[in-house]
């Protein structure tokens, strides 16, 4: 897969812009604040449906605008494929999402349609911050690779909600009916959440070994949860549901099931968020996203889009070397504030980004 073109229009810093980025690497230079981020956020946008910045789709918007519109255009094995997305300043108005020139009703529709794996300065908190992080990290990636997961996703959540209404409202007599609905919705949330850390831990070891350079550091990742070693998934939440229905009365928020899924990351054995470096953290990270890349790259039969914001200068230039060697095959947009941070490397297009316009540098 890639970027045949890449349109902003009113979009954070950008009135209009029109980026073409040739297979390979391409750079995005320039001060911070100048723009480069909103470039890949754009992408994001049109392979998520949204920001991996934000979650206000107003933020968005060229300032004192009333809308903004990205499309994005994707070269596939089976053809060229359209994303467009349309958004609002007034929030009474849902954003729009086009799927080559037709209207998408759905989010769903847009999942795996063009795809990216992202690494920012904000993702750090894959490995820093609490379990919610890391569970957002998993479905994002099985969102992309499995459509039905969204609505699987979307299932359980609706149901827990449900759930949950009913548990603040003092109301208990239908708590049964959602125990058996929300048990059914966590089936395939487990199953494909278990699946995907077994298959993501062995290539995101290895990543981590290449790009870290330490034999000695031995990074491994490892799903954990109520239902982690279930044999039936629906009966054991079931059971769980009912044994924690006093606590979830009195504390009115359910306690049990997926939502409260972790992934447990050690370096050499040991818990990494208690302990790791700031260089192991991101070694990790970047380790996560790689393994990301090959999941959907193996579910796909061809790469997805790789965007990499501002991660150059925070690595030694051995690291930088390793990483830069990994991603020769594909198409990358990468940012950096300075030239000096491509020490080693041989991009095949440097573009200056400044004042909402592109140059080449």
């Amino acid at each position: 897969m890639r970027i045949t073109s890449l349109r902003l229009h009113d979009f954070r810093s950008y009135r209009q812009v029109l980026l073409r980025p040739p297979q390979g690497v391409t750079v995005l230079v320039g001060q911070n604040g100048a723009g480069k981020t909103n470039l890949l956020e754009a992408v994001h946008l049109c392979c998520l449906g949204k920001s991996h910045r934000t979650s206000f789709d107003k933020d968005m918007i060229r300032t004192g605008c009333e809308t903004a519109a990205v499309q994005l255009s994707v070269q596939r094995q089976d053809g060229e494929h359209q994303v467009g997305v349309r958004l609002y300043e007034n929030q009474r108005r849902r954003k729009l999402l086009y799927l080559n020139g037709k209207t998408a009703s759905r989010m769903g529709e847009l999942m795996g349609t063009a795809t990216c794996v992202i690494f920012s300065p904000e993702d750090l908190t894959v490995v820093r911050g609490g379990p919610g992080d890391r569970r957002r990290f998993l479905d994002m990636l099985l969102c992309q690779r499995q459509r039905a997961y969204f609505y699987a996703l979307q299932g359980y959540q609706t149901a827990l909600k449900q759930r949950n209404a009913l548990l603040k409202s003092g109301d208990f007599r239908q708590l049964p009916a959602w125990d058996e609905e929300l048990s059914k919705a966590a089936v395939p949330v487990v199953r494909l959440r278990r699946e995907i850390a077994f298959h993501m831990d062995k290539r995101a070891r290895e990543h981590y070994a290449y790009i870290g350079g330490r034999e000695e550091e031995v990074f491994s990742l490892c799903y954990q949860g109520h239902l982690q070693d279930s044999q039936d998934v629906a009966q054991d939440m079931l059971r769980g549901l009912h044994a924690a229905r006093e606590e979830d009365m009195r504390r009115q928020t359910t306690s049990f099931g997926p939502h409260r899924d972790e992934l447990l990351l050690t370096l050499s054995g040991a818990e990494m968020k208690s302990f790791a470096s700031q260089g192991q953290v991101r070694t990790a990270a970047l380790a996560m996203k790689l393994s990301a890349f090959d999941l959907l790259e193996e579910s796909q039969q061809e790469p997805p889009l790789l965007l990499l914001d501002d991660v150059l200068s925070e690595l030694d230039p051995e690291r930088r070397r390793r990483l830069l060697s990994r991603i020769s095959h594909v198409q990358t947009l990468l940012t950096c504030t300075d030239l000096s941070d491509l020490t080693g490397a041989a991009p095949d297009c440097v573009l200056r980004v400044e004042n909402g316009q592109l140059t080449e540098a």
